[in-house]
């Protein structure tokens, strides 16, 4: 055997659709050191339905596209083999061909579909590929190879360990994360002394004042590095006292909140400012108000259970940045006291078109605007709320100004998003190409706001879980990425005694 050529690792991978769609890329990473995968007859034909699919994603259908060209660009530099039992039973595998990688990349072999499996089935049809591939295997070789199905599709886990094949996750591209706990938060809480504290407060007036990290790096500890990124949300606790800042790391210093807060002068200390009639009701809801009302905050992204004002809160902010607040005076043309914005298309309003049960709403008659609204109703709602509140239509007023836009994940692609708010709520639901799609549409001149709740019960799409999904790929992607980005993760659920009992179902 040439030198250049490497031996057979021993190992065969057999990819199902779903891998090959979470991402693309994993076909070269499987395909090295000698590694076999085997390319099901069953995962070809899905391919090609999903590029063509009007119930896909834009993003799945790229996703699927994607891998055929991979597919046929390793076909036409003749880089398939054909005969699996030839190569499993070779004792040379000089001669047989090798993708760039040195992987060997070969078609199933046929045989008949083994009880007890449906043949309308495309899961079944992967798995009795799988057992077809293993026992060719176990034939050729007695306990010389180990097989592994690749699959992003539980059905298919679950039915390879009834069938006692071996299946695993795909591991390439995915977020390495233990669990919840470790996703970035956004926000740390500090027990300082009453000096450092009252340093805080004499470093200047309310809305400057400032206190060096190096004041606080003992009190964090170990998690300095690691929590303290830019824009975190920074709580200093001394007794029953406490006051919130954000990180800024150019300065390397802690610094006053500037939107959310007001000082009370009478009773020296802070108050959470109302915007809209909205007052944030904890530490972490003034955070989330701060950074959603911070012109330069470029990305705001909120996570947090059902009830904790993730939707409400970016509402609200929106609003207030698009119209300020309602008034009855008249301002002169060209006055500096009127309320200018420098978003000036408006309001756009997104959200993954996943429903929460297995019932499809089916044909939705209208137009573009009129289809789109179901999905959008929760936001929509908070403003129809805050309206009755502040007995103002923002909604109506928006739409006298051709502010209002409904915007549809499957008309993302070649979209520019400036001089816009845009929220992008349940994102939760939305893949590695959604993700990357919309992250990819916003320009500078834009504010954006992400929402959705990582609780695996809150995650409707069947294709994702909670490291594989839209929200955490941005929340961990952009975490610490400068000034222009924040996140908040919100903890208490506002609704109502009967809304927390339901965390227990």
């Amino acid at each position: 055997m040439p030198l250049d050529v490497p031996a057979l690792s021993g190992t065969i991978y057999i990819p199902d659709t779903s891998s090959l769609v979470e991402n693309p890329d994993s076909l070269e990473r499987l395909l090295t050191d000698g590694n076999i995968v085997v390319l099901l007859h069953q995962v070809i034909e899905e391919l090609g339905r999903l590029q063509g699919s009007r119930q896909k994603s834009d993003g799945v259908r790229a996703a699927a596209r994607s891998a055929t060209r991979k597919l046929l660009n390793l076909r036409s530099h003749g880089h398939i083999a054909h005969d699996l039992d030839g190569i499993l039973r070779a004792s040379d595998t000089s001669s047989i061909p090798r993708t760039p990688q040195g992987g060997i990349l070969a078609w199933e072999p046929a045989g008949p579909t083994l009880p007890p499996y449906d043949t309308s089935s495309g899961d079944n049809l992967i798995v009795a590929g799988a057992r077809r591939v293993t026992l060719l295997a176990e034939a050729a070789r007695p306990g010389g190879y180990t097989i592994a199905v690749v699959s992003e599709d539980n059905n298919v886990l679950l039915k390879c360990d009834a069938m006692g094949l071996r299946a695993e996750n795909l591991r390439y591209g995915k977020l390495e994360l233990g669990g919840l706990d470790e996703v970035y938060r956004g926000h740390a809480t500090l027990a300082v002394d009453d000096a450092t504290l009252q340093a805080f407060y004499d470093s200047g007036d309310a809305g400057e004042r400032r206190l060096p990290l190096a004041a606080v790096e003992r009190f964090a500890g170990e998690r300095f590095g690691e929590e303290i990124v830019w824009n975190t949300g920074v709580v200093l606790a001394c007794g029953d006292r406490q006051v919130l800042t954000r990180a800024d790391l150019d300065q390397r210093e802690l610094q006053d909140l500037r939107f959310a807060p007001y000082w009370d002068r009478k009773r020296h200390s802070y108050g959470p400012r109302p915007i809209l009639g909205l007052t944030p009701r904890d530490p972490l809801q003034c955070f989330a108000m701060e950074f959603l009302l911070d012109p330069e905050v470029q990305l705001v992204v909120l996570d947090g259970p059902a009830g904790s004002g993730k939707t409400r809160m970016m509402v609200a902010a929106a609003l207030y940045l698009l119209l300020g607040q309602p008034t009855n005076v008249r301002f002169a043309n060209g006055s500096t006291l009127a309320h200018t914005s420098r978003f000036d298309n408006g309001l756009f309003l997104l959200r993954p078109e996943h429903p929460s049960s297995k019932y499809e709403l089916g044909f939705l008659p209208g137009d573009h605007d009129q289809k789109l609204s179901p999905w959008l109703e929760p936001l929509l709602q908070h403003m129809r709320s805050l309206s009755a509140l502040n007995e103002h239509d923002f909604v109506n007023d928006l739409e006298q100004r051709s502010q209002l836009h409904k915007l549809s994940t499957a008309m993302l692609r070649g979209l520019d998003i400036e001089r816009s708010v845009v929220l992008v709520d349940e994102l939760q639901n939305g893949d590695r190409h959604l993700a990357k799609t919309l992250m990819s549409r916003f320009c500078e001149s834009s504010k954006v706001v992400l929402a959705g709740c990582l609780d695996p019960v809150q995650i409707d799409n069947p294709y994702v879980d909670w490291r594989s999904n839209a929200l955490t790929r941005v929340k961990q992607t952009y975490k610490g990425f400068g000034r222009y980005v924040a996140q908040i993760s919100l903890a208490n659920n506002y609704r109502g005694p009967i809304s927390k009992k339901a965390d227990e179902l």
